[in-house]
């Protein structure tokens, strides 16, 4: 085994052990909660049953994504998740490095190209979240367009079925249908073989009303729809790169910059791809307007324009002369192999331990226990972020057998949104969060028995003048009770690590 096979192996390791980290979305309580009652029921439901304020269906767009996450982490708990997480991490990786093989790409610009991949994509790797299945369908349907491209328009006919998996776990197959329209498009443009045309607009005429093959028929396309936009100043991910600090700037400028690189290499060989180089393009600009869809841009720009990239290194490691190679050399490389393949595996070991949850991204353990043990029962008002929490931990049914039966608690909003809640309800959160005066008429309506929020929200002290009662409290979060309940002490909450599902 040579030095540079070691170090290849100590690489993957490396990124084995980057994966493996592992943070808590503020919707993974509900995904893991929500597919493990598909599995149990059978069914999927269209009436939510843990919210006493969701006032329209419940387009649940991702039950198949989620049932898969409730199977992993029934299997073996927050570990099978990770292990989720790593196999769609590694399985994306393996089709967009099979897809730069084919069309020839060197071994070590390969590895260095599915590095720009995992930077790229390291924002959504840290979570375990619907949207992994979204990247590795984004890279097979990636793969397949370079398959057919290549000659083998037989593959043509994987992309209606790969459509049809795409619909039923992620939102995110409605890109996916984007980028196939605009890849056939560049082909009738650039006049590519008549075969490959043919086969393209047969699969894409199948592949496109194939997506009604969905639990909702036509009414996730509505959904989508009225649902999918720019609008979303509420939500970190649908954000430009320019409100999200400097690491997502610096990899939106770098993935652009080297996307321009590309293209003036193949325009210096005369060799420029319509269909490319659009596709690229377009994902630059929405990535641009919103930061989540930057790992699309990343896997985009690798697969369709890695062997551009690869000729452009090639041919600077030419000028350049190639490196002395020797036994120092070698013996060097085998010890910084060794250190990265032992550092990777404790790492490793310890991050497949544990699903963080951040300080923020949950209230504190003590007021979840405190309300635990007073077996708290009734309506609760919550924070957007914390509703699929308190939906795990006090919503949640008593056992498989009461499945139909309503949960002790239920909230008033979670990060379903619009699978759930209208806008109207969303904007009247909203309100009652930051715009006090509005609050009296938010609670006769509603009349809730609990309210669990930040403490910063400017409603919290109008609500502990009104009489509000401060059951449980930490230093972010605060539990407030009916006006006249009995008074209970405030928690004394600590930061510590904390590891999913909690509390």
């Amino acid at each position: 085994m040579n030095a540079q096979t070691i170090l290849r192996l100590a690489l993957i390791g490396t990124v084995i052990a980057v994966f493996t980290h592992t943070r808590a979305d503020p919707d993974l309580w509900g995904h893991v909660r929500f597919g493990h009652d598909i599995a149990v029921q059978h069914r999927i439901p269209d009436v939510d049953p843990y919210s006493f304020t969701s006032d329209r269906a419940w387009i649940n767009h991702e039950w198949l994504a989620e049932c898969v996450m409730a199977i992993a982490y029934r299997a073996a708990g927050p570990a099978g998740l990770i292990a989720l997480k790593v196999l769609l991490l590694a399985a994306m990786a393996v089709l967009i490095a099979h897809g730069l093989r084919t069309e020839g790409v060197g071994d070590r610009a390969r590895d260095l190209l599915i590095g720009v991949v995992v930077i790229g994509t390291i924002a959504q790797a840290n979570h375990v979240r619907p949207q992994l299945f979204s990247l590795v369908m984004f890279a097979a349907l990636l793969w397949l367009l370079v398959t057919i491209a290549g000659g083998r328009t037989r593959a043509a006919w994987l992309v209606p079925p790969l459509m049809i998996l795409w619909t039923n776990v992620h939102g995110g197959w409605i890109l996916g249908v984007g980028v196939l329209v605009l890849w056939i498009a560049g082909g009738l443009v650039a006049g590519v073989r008549r075969t490959e045309t043919i086969a393209l607009l047969a699969a894409g005429a199948v592949a496109i009303p194939a997506t009604l093959i969905n639990p909702y028929g036509w009414r996730l396309w509505t959904f989508l729809h009225e649902t999918v936009g720019f609008g979303r100043a509420d939500i970190t991910d649908w954000q430009p790169v320019y409100r999200m600090g400097a690491f997502f700037v610096v990899l939106w400028v770098s993935l652009v910059a080297l996307a321009g690189a590309a293209v003036r290499r193949a325009l210096a060989a005369g060799d420029v791809d319509v269909r490319r180089t659009t596709v690229v393009l377009t994902l630059a600009i929405l990535a641009f307007r919103v930061n989540r869809l930057l790992a699309f841009l990343a896997l985009a720009l690798v697969m369709l324009m890695g062997p551009a990239l690869a000729s452009l290194l090639a041919s600077r490691r030419t000028a350049r002369g190639a490196a002395a190679s020797g036994r120092l050399a070698s013996a060097t490389a085998f010890a910084v192999a060794a250190a990265l393949l032992l550092g990777s595996a404790y790492a490793a070991a310890v991050n497949v331990r544990c699903v963080r949850v951040e300080p923020d991204g949950a209230p504190e353990a003590d007021v979840t226990i405190f309300a635990l043990r007073e077996h708290a029962s009734g309506r609760m008002v919550t924070w957007f972020d914390w509703g699929e929490y308190a939906i795990w931990h006090l919503g949640r049914l008593r056992d498989d057998a009461s499945a139909g039966q309503a949960p002790a608690v239920k909230v008033s909003m979670d990060g379903r949104r619009e699978t759930v809640y209208s806008d109207a309800r969303v904007q009247e959160h909203l309100r009652f969060y930051f715009d006090p005066p509005v609050r009296r008429a938010f609670l006769d309506r509603w009349q809730p028995d609990y309210i669990w929020l930040p403490r910063r929200l400017p409603v919290v002290p109008a609500l502990i003048g009104d009489g509000w009662v401060t059951l449980a409290a930490g230093d972010q979060s605060i539990l407030l009770g009916r006006p006249g309940a009995a008074t209970r002490g405030p928690s004394d909450a600590r930061s510590a690590l904390r590891c999913f599902p909690g509390p």
